[in-house]
């Protein structure tokens, strides 16, 4: 193989590996997103069910003092 050759083969992989890692990036991103919305699910949810722990505690409360 000659010089030009390797510079055109080694320009050719280097366009493919910027497209790979532009599209992994992509990819990453979206995962991080979808990463905080299922944090945000699971945060919601501990809030929900201690409101319902305290709202079912003042029940009973109410319930004894009848």
């Amino acid at each position: 193989m000659n010089t030009e050759t390797l510079k055109t083969n080694f320009n050719n992989q280097l366009k493919e590996t910027e497209g790979q890692v532009a599209k992994l990036k992509g990819e990453l991103e979206k995962l991080e997103e979808y990463k905080l919305k299922l944090q945000g699910g699971l945060e919601t949810l501990e809030l929900l069910s201690s409101q319902e722990e305290e709202e079912a505690a003042e029940t009973e409360v109410s319930v004894v003092e009848e």
